[in-house]
């Protein structure tokens, strides 16, 4: 049972994973100019990477909540190691690699043409300090960004040495502590917004039985409506773009702010994860070999996806027009199809002889040195 747990919540970071692939590849062409009906539609829930990332946030609350629950006491240099070892690698592998294709990129004008959004990340000059801030997730100014969603791996990283200290407090407190707690810390101490999501994920993590004694007990009409609320949330931000953001922006201070979107987002992450777990049906669907294989190489196709759109779709783009297939629509369909397969061939050799080997040697590293009798927390 346990183990299914574990493959079905791989599987939504892998779907969400691919949410991020897509809403890239909409952004690279304005996709969402093209289709505008299709965009501001639910439908627009499958390609939403602004809304994923609220996913990967408040799945990682949970799954690490999990995980110290699991144990009597929280080694904190054992769960900062194996965090490291689980993120840093792999994302230092693509750095590398987007930095050779880098050097011998330049912008391919295509039928249709990218957009210049997309160009702008690798049509920068880059020196060697700028490089070396983006091994530490900071943006180099003015220059070339090799791997421009390191962003949100910045914030996994954070949040992943604040989670222990934000687990404890809520073991030792309640709900409605822990829920002030968030407010003054994103008030009065400027802790991001993503705070929140993290918080949900721990929450859910240490209140599941509880949440769903009570969900489970909801009726077909209920669940309907909780499906719908899902789709309004978690895409808020597309939901009533005309009266949300030309109307009720302008009538308040607390609408106008950004911050607001990535909570009520994240508050449909929540309510997915929740209806996975009581949903049965999504769960067999999601234990399918290929939404499992997704799910174990996901970090690695949020990682390698931008090198790919960047650095060959162009290519492949290119060469579509010069056999004579210049059609915007037949040329978006092979390019995104090109962009997936590569996408997943590169992130199942990165997850295959980098992130899983490391993971494994920062495991034994630990071991070795006997970092796990290292003073505790209880």
């Amino acid at each position: 049972m346990k183990q299914n747990r574990i493959e079905y919540l791989d599987s939504l970071r892998g779907l969400a994973s691919i949410s991020v692939v897509l809403s890239h590849f909409v952004l690279a062409y304005r996709l969402d100019l093209e289709f505008k009906l299709l965009n501001y539609s639910p439908f627009h829930f499958f390609y939403d990477g602004f809304a994923a990332v609220t996913f990967f946030f408040v799945l990682s609350g949970y799954v690490l909540t999990l995980s110290l629950e699991s144990k009597e006491s929280i080694v904190l240099p054992s769960f900062y190691s194996k965090r490291i070892f689980r993120i840093m690698p792999a994302y230092i592998v693509t750095l590398l690699i987007s930095l050779i294709l880098y050097s011998f990129f330049k912008v391919v004008h295509t039928n249709p043409d990218s957009s210049s959004w997309i160009n702008s990340f690798w049509d920068k000059p880059l020196d060697f300090i700028n490089f070396a801030k983006q091994i530490v997730f900071l943006v180099p100014d003015r220059y070339a960004e090799l791997v421009c969603q390191n962003w949100s791996l910045k914030v996994e990283m954070q949040f992943s040495f604040l989670i222990p200290f934000l687990y404890i407090i809520y073991k030792k407190t309640n709900f409605l502590f822990f829920f002030f707690l968030n407010l003054i810390l994103y008030s009065f101490f400027s802790l991001p917004v993503y705070l929140f999501h993290f918080s949900f994920g721990i929450s859910l993590a240490m209140n599941k039985d509880f949440i769903l004694a009570h969900f489970v007990k909801l009726k077909n009409s209920s669940r309907t409506i909780l499906i719908c609320c899902i789709l309004f949330l978690y895409t808020y931000r597309y939901t009533l773009p005309m009266y949300y953001y030309y109307f009720f922006r302008e009538q308040s201070v607390l609408l106008n702010n950004d911050d607001l979107i990535w909570i009520i987002s994240g508050i449909g992450s929540f309510l997915i994860l929740l209806y996975c777990f009581t949903s049965s049906r999504l769960q067999k669907i999601l234990n399918l070999n290929f939404f499992t294989f997704i799910g174990r190489i996901s970090y690695a196709i949020y990682l390698t996806h931008m090198m790919v759109l960047i650095f060959v779709v162009p290519i492949v783009i290119n060469q579509l027009n010069n056999v004579g297939i210049v059609n915007n629509y037949v040329v978006w369909f092979f390019s995104l199809i090109a962009l997936l397969i590569i996408t997943i061939i590169l992130s199942y050799f990165l997850t295959t002889f980098i992130e899983v080997p490391m993971a494994k040697l920062g495991n034994s590293i630990i071991k070795k040195t006997n970092v796990s009798k290292m003073e505790l927390i209880s």
